[in-house]
């Protein structure tokens, strides 16, 4: 039975490549659907034999890489013929190097000349098979530094050749928020480990964290010339009790790591190391904040440092890689389509549903009464195809102060042809959430990796972020305490902006071959963000208007779409 329904479906999609693209949904109903008096059915009707599969996805997993950190880059000097390493930097692109502005010139108003990249001990050929040297074509320093103040203290080096990105080399991405983290940030240098020691030929990292701007100042010497305005905000400080940036860490990075929705950690620089009290126990780091100079950092490297931008087409490969609670949901069956307002504008996260019938899609009354008037088509995935709605109906019981009621049904002018790939989803008619892996999944998007020469940021990819179920799924925050709402927690910090919310789109199990797809839920505007609370809005409390109104038992809130 495995292998027949199996080899029905590759010839299925086999078919659909020969004849041209699939059409999902035709003119003609199925035989019986008049005939249908529950929704009960759809296990047996649509996943008949789907839930025997035993098919297993990979998920997760670490990749190895050799350096920790692959954007750090030591910044070198001649020296009677042989090269001193006196500052540090951050590989941002393949030509350039983020550093500190006092790292242009050296004590005797030398510049550097050489990068040099994917090494942790400069004093050994350990790493010789993945460092790169590299001459420094041009020096960018910020164009209102001077060298009397402590002030826009950051500068660009421009490399004369691309460097490769390897196991130990891969560039970094821009923190671009007004405040820094609130995490623990990792500073990273070839700086001293101690007051009075030489510089360490292996790279050194400390951890450190944001302090108050005027516990700060009460901590660095008196400087006046050197600071006449204070510390700006352009400025922050950082330390802990026994660590800190020492000489020689000099316009290295001051960084955290965050999650993308690929489940890579993608570094994220903060700040650039500036200045400080002297190296000692409990000693203080002054920083540039990177965020400040992001037009200034684009416009002399001709690239964007969006969050998006600088993940996804970066052309590192080496990342590490690290398991989390989000996942690409499974290719097929797949449920889950858009919502459109126009023929012209086919993006589908304009809003979310899920079909659950051969001619009805379940989505938010958020969704359908959208500040465009209401949805006048759907559109199914990357095969664009597009259907009318006939009609929108909206829950008899729904204002905007009544989230537990923010249901819609929209009626199609077609019918599924449930021969592909492309099925409804089951309702879950149950109180209690259940789920074999004990989640519930929220339905999220995120801009589709490619190469920079072909990226858009508003082409985009589906995620689900799975939950724990706690408490049959109920919600947290006080805002949000009614039996018929339900809530996930996802405690994951991901690189802000990169992961949006489905709104009126699935919550749902984990489905795949292997089990029978249910929906729990349709995705709130309640949720703020992938990292806050995920809200979704119970069907179960509604499934008696959800099954009229599919059955033809009632026309409440009904509005015929034009």
């Amino acid at each position: 039975m495995k292998i027949r329904l199996i080899v029905w479906l590759a010839i299925t999609v086999l078919t659909s490549l020969v004849e041209g693209q699939f059409e999902y949904f035709t003119d003609d109903p199925p035989d019986d659907y008049f005939k249908r008096k529950s929704l009960d059915d759809c296990p047996i009707r649509f996943y008949w034999d789907m839930d025997k599969f035993n098919v297993h996805y990979a998920f997760g997993g670490v990749r190895a890489v050799r350096g920790e950190f692959q954007h750090m880059a030591a910044i070198g000097w001649n020296n009677s013929g042989s090269i001193k390493y006196l500052c540090g930097g951050s590989l941002i692109t393949s030509r350039f190097v983020l550093t500190a502005a006092h790292c242009v010139a050296d004590g005797e108003g030398k510049p550097p000349v050489t990068v040099r990249l994917g090494d942790t001990n400069l004093n050994s050929t350990e790493d010789v098979q993945f460092s790169q040297q590299v001459r420094i074509k041009a020096l960018k320093r910020h164009p209102q530094y001077r060298f009397s103040r402590k002030y826009y203290d950051i500068a660009l080096i421009e490399l004369e050749e691309e460097v490769k990105f390897n196991e130990a080399i891969c560039p970094a991405c821009l923190w671009l928020e007004e405040n820094a983290p609130t995490e623990q940030m990792n500073a990273v240098g070839f700086g001293v480990t101690g007051f009075g020691e030489e510089l360490s030929p292996t790279l050194q990292k400390v951890n450190l964290s944001e302090i108050d701007k005027d516990d700060c100042l009460r901590r660095l010497p008196k400087n006046s010339r050197a600071l006449p305005e204070g510390l700006v905000q352009s400025q922050f400080c950082a330390a802990s009790d026994h660590q800190d940036t020492c000489e020689g860490d000099s316009g290295g990075p001051l960084q955290i790591e965050r999650l993308d929705v690929n489940n890579v950690m993608v570094p994220l620089i903060a700040g650039v190391v500036s200045f400080g009290t002297p190296c000692t126990e409990g000693s203080t780091g002054v920083y540039t904040r990177v965020a400040a100079y992001r037009d200034w950092i684009e416009k002399e490297t001709a690239r964007s440092f969006s969050y998006s931008t600088c993940a996804r087409t970066s052309g590192c490969h080496t990342r590490k890689h690290v398991r989390s609670n989000i996942d690409s949901p499974p290719s097929a069956p797949f449920h889950r389509v858009g919502l459109l307002w126009n023929h012209t504008d086919l993006n589908e996260f304009q809003c979310g549903g899920t079909l659950v019938d051969y001619k009805f899609v379940l989505t938010s009354a958020h969704c359908a009464r959208f500040k465009q008037g209401f949805p006048k088509l759907i559109v199914v995935g990357d095969s664009k195809q597009i259907v009318p709605i006939e009609s929108v109906h909206i829950h008899p019981m729904y204002t905007p102060d009544k989230p537990e009621n923010d249901l819609a049904l929209l009626k199609l002018t077609k019918y599924l042809n449930p021969r592909g790939d492309m099925l409804p989803a089951c309702l879950w008619r149950e109180d209690e959430v259940k789920d074999e892996y004990g989640q519930m999944h929220y339905s999220t998007y995120s801009s589709r990796f490619d190469s920079l020469k072909y990226f858009h940021e508003d082409v985009y990819n589906r995620y689900v972020i799975g939950t724990k179920i706690e408490e049959n799924g109920k919600c947290t925050n006080t805002r949000f305490r009614s039996k018929n709402l339900l809530c996930g927690q996802n405690n994951v910090k991901l690189i802000p902006t990169v992961c949006k919310i489905d709104y009126g789109g699935p919550v749902s199990n984990k489905a795949n071959f292997q089990w029978t797809p249910y929906v729990y839920g349709v995705v709130s505007t309640l949720s703020e963000s992938c990292e806050n609370e995920l809200v979704g809005t119970r069907i179960a409390p509604h499934l008696q208007w959800i099954e009229d109104t599919i059955l033809n038992h009632n026309n409440d809130q009904l509005i015929f779409v034009s």
